[in-house]
Order: C-alpha cells, then sequence, then structure tokens
C-alpha cells in the first residue's frame, strides 16, 4: 500500500545513503514489473509510479503469487479489541482496500480510508466499503491532512505500508495524530524489512521520544509463499 513520501529530497538522499544496501530479499517477479521498487527506498515519484501500474492487479498478484495474509490477521487482531460495530475506523494506507474489505465483512459501518496513491483509491472505491477515501501522505503531519474529514477515529489500522520505508520508523508515530486520545492504532511492519532496516534498534527511541505506547507486538502472517511474516504493533497514546 502507498504512504507516500513527500519530504524533501535531501531527507530522501539521506535514507537511501544510509540505508540502501544490496537487497537481501526479494519475493518473485512477475510480468513486468519491477518488484525491487518499493523495497528500495525510491523517491515518491518512483514508488508512485510503481502503484499506478500495480493498482488493477494488485490484489490478484498479492494474494495468488505470494500468498498476503496480512490484512486478515491484522483485522481479526482488531476485532479482538471488542469496539462497537459504529466505530469510527481509519484504514491508513488502504491501498486496494483489502483491509476494509475485512473491515466491512466484520460489522463494522464506519470504515474510512486513505492512501497516497490515488490509482489505489480508485480501486479500493469500487469495493463500496468506505465512507469516505481520501488522500493522506504519511511523511507529513496528519492532523493538517485531515481537518476535513474530522479524525479522532476510534481506532486506526494500517497494513502493508512499514517496513522499508517510505515512509519510515520515524514516520510513525504520526499516525497517532488520526486517533482519538487512547485510542488503538494496529500497524503491520514487513518482516524482512524490520531486519533490514533494523527496527529492533530504531522503534523504541522513536515512540519513547513521541510518548506513544507499544501496547503490544505480535508476530503475523505476510507473505506466506514467501515465508515471510510480519510484525503486528498496537500503539496508543494519551
Amino acid at each position: 500500500m502507498a504512504g507516500g513520501d513527500m519530504k524533501r529530497d535531501g531527507e530522501a538522499s539521506r535514507h537511501r545513503a544510509d540505508r540502501d544496501t544490496a537487497v537481501e530479499w526479494l519475493p518473485q517477479k512477475m510480468r513486468d514489473l519491477d518488484i525491487s521498487i518499493p523495497y528500495s527506498n525510491p523517491a515518491t515519484d518512483q514508488l508512485m509510479d510503481f502503484y499506478a501500474s500495480w493498482a488493477e492487479n494488485y490484489d490478484t498478484d498479492l494474494i495468488d503469487a505470494y500468498g498476503y495474509m496480512a490484512p486478515t490477521d491484522a483485522v481479526a487482531s482488531i476485532v479482538t479489541l471488542d469496539l462497537p460495530s459504529d466505530a469510527r475506523l481509519l484504514d491508513a494506507g488502504c491501498g486496494t482496500g483489502q483491509a476494509g474489505a475485512l473491515l466491512a465483512a466484520s460489522g463494522f459501518t464506519h470504515v474510512d480510508g486513505a492512501d497516497l496513491s490515488p490509482e489505489m483509491r480508485a480501486v479500493a472505491a469500487r469495493l463500496g466499503v468506505y465512507q469516505r477515501l481520501y488522500h493522506l501522505d504519511m511523511t507529513l503531519d496528519y492532523a493538517p491532512q485531515l481537518v476535513d474529514f474530522g479524525g479522532g477515529y476510534d481506532a486506526v489500522i494500517c497494513v502493508g505500508v512499514f517496513g522499508y520505508g517510505p515512509p519510515h520508523v520515524e514516520d510513525l508515530p504520526r499516525i497517532m495524530d488520526a486517533a482519538r486520545p487512547g485510542a488503538p492504532v494496529l500497524v503491520t511492519v514487513n518482516g524482512k524489512g524490520w531486519e533490514k532496516m533494523d527496527w529492533d534498534n530504531s522503534l523504541m527511541p522513536v515512540l519513547a521520544a513521541a510518548d506513544v505506547a507499544l501496547a503490544a507486538r505480535t508476530r503475523i502472517r505476510h507473505m506466506v509463499k514467501e515465508g515471510v511474516h510480519a510484525e503486528l504493533l498496537e500503539l496508543r497514546k494519551g
């Protein structure tokens, strides 16, 4: 899913210089897609071009070729929180709407979706499960971007966005601005990205600096046909 990176070129260059080495792992190639792009800390325009070209086949490729299960496991986790069916939920980095469809199937009646890619949002809109779909750059402050949409969600879910970046671990606390104080925010992190980008050492200092609590961390399925797991983080603030 497209979380975005509209930061200054200098900062993006710094990330690439600091973090980019030869990619140790890539999912299997399909068709003419350069599947290395989202795993190589790309510039925004390159990432958006990639998702624009993949949007129509995204769901089929992920599920059939890679055995993508992160949305299923993440939504199953949010169901255990016993939120009311009319809770206001945000699917941040919603992509083509896989998590949103599962939330609706689980009985939630007020789900909004947000993503940087208009092509992905267009596919998600066809599902008819979102109350509203809107543009969101997850590397920028959320509050100004949500001013027309209310914010203060009862829960936020973010599946398949974090791992390699962009967005990066230091962008993670921004997502808390979408939730009301104390509300659960569930975020998946690609397990391979977790290792490569050293989330073990970087996550807790970032959260501590932003006064965000890690309420739970659970290993879930991600790309099962590739043998890749994800880390599911439950975050709370205030």
